[in-house]
């Protein structure tokens, strides 16, 4: 169950996702997250994206941007949340034929055919550098001390500069 994944992001057992099956048997199957853990962490998480984010990594997402514990940086996703089954047409030919729904029980939505909207947007190849200097700004807003905020300018400053290498996204 991909839900469990992220159970120890979210504070609490809660609901992360309806599929509603509309093919053969009529049926609604609920995901939550675990309730047993003794660790959890309570803090925000940010979530890069690109236009090659689908489907499970959509749900994540859209799940930590939806309970609000995260941002999301980078491009709108691909639009990939109902489930799909392959069936064969002919010749090879096979076509992916949804059989459910994907329902977030917080909007009562999902991101079929529209992705998912990042809150910074900005190039895949660009969110990193671009979710780390907004980190240290948020960071800034609230600094330990002088010599912490210190710290954070001189970071922030090197984050921004040119030369500054970042680990490198190159789409598929």
């Amino acid at each position: 169950m991909k839900s469990r994944k992220r159970t120890p992001f979210l504070t609490s057992a809660i609901a992360t996702g309806l599929l509603l099956f509309s093919l053969g048997a009529q049926a609604t199957r609920a995901f939550w997250t675990q309730d047993n853990l003794s660790v959890r962490y309570g803090g925000k998480v940010t979530v890069l994206t690109s236009s090659d984010t689908f489907s499970g990594g959509e749900e994540c997402a859209y799940d930590f941007q939806t309970h609000q514990r995260g941002t999301i940086v980078g491009e709108t996703t691909g639009g990939g949340a109902n489930p799909v089954a392959p069936h064969s047409i002919q010749n090879g030919l096979v076509a992916a034929i949804p059989f459910g729904r994907a329902v977030n029980p917080v909007t009562g939505t999902n991101w079929e055919g529209k992705g998912v909207q990042p809150d910074i947007r900005a190039k895949a190849a660009d969110a990193l550098p671009v979710a780390y200097q907004h980190l240290l700004q948020q960071l800034l807003e609230k600094p330990r001390d002088d010599e912490h905020r210190d710290t954070l300018q001189k970071t922030l400053e090197k984050a921004r500069s040119p030369k500054t290498l970042f680990p490198v996204y190159y789409p598929g």
